[in-house]
């Protein structure tokens, strides 16, 4: 997470994610660390070690007016995380902008895989979205597109009602849906031995004339 002057929207993350023991919380922070940003990492550091008990936190700060020095030393540390398996949530809710970005390029760029939460400036909800949306190559390819607006608009369907609306052979569904998963667009549930697709919120931004 990002941290500036304010640690409500840190603290509020951290409630509404539920750590446990084990897990890790890594404070991005500008360097230096000025008096206010220490008061509120302060507060944030005792908040978890009085309440998550066994679970870390981690300091760094970073150069944020160094945008490729920024960028690499956060990368180094998104990099552990993604090496180890951990599922990964980036709060983007704190700091100054340049911090926020940085981080969010780094992310991006190490290919780290699992959601970015944006809190609102009025503490009445939050944004939650997939990290992969921002490595989805647009405009999509025909084929994925149009797997997409089918099932987006049968809901639940299987790989072989896809593979007859479609008017392709099964092997090459089989792959688009692969793919689909991989960009972060849909979801399957598996009911006895058939896969019943669903299409994910965020996917009707990737449609055909939906911007």
């Amino acid at each position: 997470m990002t941290l500036g002057f304010d640690e409500r929207f840190a603290i509020r993350g951290i409630l509404r994610t539920g750590l446990s023991s084990g897990d890790v919380i890594v404070v991005f922070t500008a360097e230096p660390i000025v008096e206010k940003v220490e008061k509120a990492l302060q507060i944030l550091m005792d908040f978890v070690k009085r309440y998550f008990e066994g679970v870390g936190l981690n300091v760094v700060s970073v150069p944020t007016k160094d945008f490729e020095l920024s960028v690499s030393m956060i990368g180094e540390q998104l990099k552990k995380f993604k090496n180890m398996g951990y599922d990964v949530i980036l709060n983007l809710s704190g700091g100054m902008r340049s911090l926020i970005i940085e981080l969010l390029a780094a992310a991006i760029l190490t290919g780290l895989e699992g959601r970015i939460e944006v809190e609102l400036e009025n503490l009445e909800g939050y944004l939650s979205f997939p990290i992969e949306v921002f490595r989805i190559q647009t405009p999509l390819k025909d084929e994925y597109r149009s797997a997409l607006e089918v099932i987006m608009k049968n809901e639940g369907i299987n790989i072989s009602k896809l593979s007859e609306k479609l008017k392709i052979a099964k092997s090459s569904v089989h792959k688009i849906v692969k793919k689909l998963i991989e960009m972060g667009l849909i979801e399957y549930e598996k009911i006895g031995k058939e896969y019943h697709l669903k299409s994910k919120k965020i996917a009707k931004l990737f449609v055909k004339n939906t911007i």
